[in-house]
């Protein structure tokens, strides 16, 4: 067995956040795939709130995709997924609360009001009124090169990978626009799509959305039953 292993859902974006970091490491790991509308008794064990990613490692075992990154930089220092200097390690930390502050919310009710005809118009203003302030407080500002740090690929990128790996979903499903002004948000995404810890990690708009439905599916399916 490894001394490591991560518990992950193949379809969850919060999974596939750890699987990058362990990847963009170079670390050697055992990948553990849960089904969570099937979850195996022994996982209860593991993971209280039956989530992933979960990962194990010297006897620890760590929560929460953004904590478990920071565990993992921490443990591993090199290579370094976070800058050294303070200044820009707290900027790193502003952006990935954004994402799950600002970005993943707008997302979110993007995606649960797609069928809403009376909200998408406002849902999808929402959220690209949250990919200008990305692109022109944020990428434009923080310094020049593909990654939202400039150089230096970080746990800033891991956090928002996920989902703007998705972002073709949202825009087939619900509408969602990136606006034009823009352009440096979209060469940091065409930049995240090529970085190997992203790409080794990558699925087809197609099974996003086939896995969508399937969600949705088991989810009225369980609430039917009940």
């Amino acid at each position: 067995m490894s001394a490591i292993q991560l518990y992950s859902f193949a379809a969850c974006p919060y999974a596939q956040r750890a699987h990058i970091a362990l990847l963009e490491k170079q670390l050697d790991f055992e990948l553990i795939e849960i089904d969570l509308f099937n979850r195996p008794e022994w996982f209860a064990a593991i993971s209280p709130y039956g989530k992933v990613p979960v990962l194990r490692h010297a006897g620890v075992t760590v929560h929460e995709s953004s904590i478990i990154n920071q565990y993992l930089d921490e443990a591993f220092p090199q290579p370094a997924l976070m800058p050294e200097p303070p200044a820009l390690r707290a900027q790193a930390r502003i952006w990935m609360d954004y994402c799950e502050t600002r970005f993943l919310p707008a997302a979110h009710k993007l995606m649960s009001e797609a069928g809403d005809p009376e909200q998408r118009a406002a849902n999808v203003e929402k959220l690209s009124e949250v990919l200008r302030h990305i692109e022109h407080a944020g990428l434009r500002i923080s310094g020049s090169g593909p990654w939202f740090l400039g150089q230096q690929f970080s746990l800033t990128d891991i956090q928002f990978a996920p989902f703007l790996e998705r972002f073709d979903m949202y825009v087939q499903l619900a509408g969602a626009v990136l606006p034009e002004d823009c352009s440096r948000l979209h060469d940091w995404m065409t930049a995240l799509q090529k970085r190997p810890g992203v790409a080794a990690t990558a699925h087809k708009t197609g099974y996003h959305i086939e896995a969508r439905r399937q969600m949705l599916e088991r989810i009225a399916a369980k609430r039917a039953a009940a």
